[in-house]
């Protein structure tokens, strides 16, 4: 018994609904911000990321566990974060 074989007897009561989605014209392509800019959307989820680890360092600080040089190394590179994503965005608009 081959695998193809196989794989239709054990899923034998799945049916496979394939519908038309349509293409994208190049230009959209090009024009998606995923494709376009994806520095963005990285910068975006390194914001979030620093976001929660900044929200459990400040709990971390008010239990003793770090100094305050430390907290504010987390809004540092926070604020750093976001000025860059600033800056990149105001480029785009330009």
């Amino acid at each position: 018994m081959s695998n193809i074989d196989k794989f239709l007897k054990l899923f034998s009561e799945f049916d496979l609904v394939i519908t038309e989605g349509g293409r994208r014209a190049p230009e959209e392509v090009l024009e998606s911000p995923e494709i376009y800019n994806p520095t963005i959307i990285n910068l975006k989820k390194s914001i979030k990321k620093l976001e929660r680890e900044y929200m459990a360092a400040k709990k971390a600080f008010k239990h003793g566990r770090i100094v305050r040089d430390e907290l504010l190394d987390y809004e540092w590179r926070l604020f750093e974060l976001r000025e860059e994503l600033k800056k990149i965005q105001g480029d785009d608009l330009l």
